[in-house]
């Protein structure tokens, strides 16, 4: 190789070397670039929170209709799909046996208030006439005795007349005594008491009968629609099986099963907006009345969960609901007009579950501590050192640090 040759290798080497130093230099020395994120406004506005849930209507009052006693059906006076009124007579069953019966028990009744009244009437009149009879000769003796008491003192009679006389009064005494003793164990009052007690239960006979009587009557307890009818063939009835099945279906509600986090929001009287598949196109407004208080145990998809019921009073029924039907409703919980509201994307949640959210001005960042009000389905209520219209980070992560550079790409 030349001198010339390898002055000029020589002098590269050096460039090259210069050059790799300074590039190492410059990039040392140069700042980093701004991160990008994207940002929309906070906003200024109404919010409200809905809890959606899915239910199912019943009638407010359903009642099964039983038959107390085991009869033939002589005629029905409804079917079903009738609607009916209050006390409106449903069914009449034969009435033959159950007349017979009280016929035969006021017959019987009769007879006991006959045997009461005889004995009654009979007294104890014989007893009551020697007990009378007795008391006059004990007081005849005793007139005798005493006045012969005087003639034996003034020796007018003898001694044997004086104590026959006595005799006589003491025998008399004795008789009355018995005689008034006999009347005070008669038997007679034990026998009236007695029959008394008969006359009453022929009486109780009778009543029952007659309520029996009623119960052939069949009467609607409410008012309301026959949904189901259940009459064998036959036309005889057996007691306590249901016979039809009425409902109020003028006055529904809807009951939703609604987990525990859900219902814990839920207030007696929220206005609820009631919608389903079967009455697609239809709305129906309502308020929560009944707000269970305890929770039940329910299959769900995690196993067991609680859930507490929840009534929800539909206030503008026509004739498109029907008991049965499924129904999905809305209810309102809460509800705040002219908050701060921010995305949900917009909070940042710490491990020690403070609420963080991050705002940009002049491209710095800075962090601000939150408080969480209403929630709606796309944003939330904030509260806190932010203003309408400050310009808040979205998706913000761990890295975001408060006084950062950043750039924006502002979002709607």
């Amino acid at each position: 190789m030349t001198k010339k040759k390898k002055i000029i290798f020589i002098t590269l080497g050096i460039l090259i070397l210069i050059g790799i130093v300074g590039t190492t230099i410059a990039m040392k020395n140069r700042k980093p670039s701004a991160m990008m994120v994207q940002t929309t406004s906070v906003k200024k506005e109404n919010i409200e929170s809905h809890i959606q849930a899915t239910g199912k209507i019943f009638s407010m009052d359903k009642r099964e209709i039983v038959s107390d006693v085991e009869e033939k059906i002589e005629k029905m006076f409804v079917k079903k799909g009738d609607k009916v009124q209050k006390d409106q007579v449903l069914m009449k069953l034969e009435e033959t046996n159950i007349q017979y019966k009280i016929k035969d028990a006021k017959l019987r009744l009769s007879m006991e208030e006959e045997n009461l009244k005889q004995l009654k009437k009979e007294g104890n009149t014989e007893l009551e006439i020697s007990l009378s009879n007795s008391k006059i000769k004990y007081e005849d003796a005793k007139t005798t005795y005493e006045r012969n008491k005087n003639l034996y003192e003034g020796s007018v009679i003898s001694k044997a007349d004086f104590e026959k006389s006595q005799n006589d009064m003491n025998q008399f005494y004795n008789d009355y005594l018995l005689a008034k003793e006999n009347l005070k164990n008669s038997n007679h009052e034990n026998q009236i008491v007695t029959q008394t007690q008969k006359v009453e239960l022929a009486k109780l006979e009778v009543q029952k009968l007659e309520e029996d009587l009623k119960k052939h009557t069949i009467k609607s307890p409410i008012t309301g629609t026959i949904v189901d009818t259940n009459i064998s063939e036959s036309g005889i009835i057996e007691s306590h099986v249901t016979l039809m099945s009425i409902q109020d279906v003028d006055h529904l509600e809807v009951i939703v099963d609604m987990n525990e986090y859900d219902a814990s929001k839920i207030k007696l009287g929220d206005p609820v907006k009631i919608t389903g598949d079967a009455f697609e196109k239809k709305e129906y407004k309502g308020k929560v009345k009944y707000i269970g208080s305890m929770a039940k145990q329910m299959d769900g998809g995690q196993g067991k969960e609680g859930v507490i019921e929840i009534k929800i009073d539909i206030e503008n029924i026509d004739q498109f609901l029907k008991p049965g039907f499924s129904a999905k409703v809305d209810i309102l919980t809460q509800k705040k007009n002219n908050v701060l509201t921010v995305p949900y994307e917009a909070i940042f949640t710490r491990k020690n579950g403070d609420k963080i959210i991050f705002t940009v001005k002049d491209g710095k960042v800075k962090e601000h501590k939150v408080k969480i009000g209403i929630e709606s389905d796309f944003c939330v209520e904030i509260i806190g050192d932010i203003k309408k219209n400050d310009e808040v980070i979205l998706n913000p992560t761990e890295d975001l640090k408060d006084k950062d550079q950043v750039m924006s790409n502002k979002v709607m």
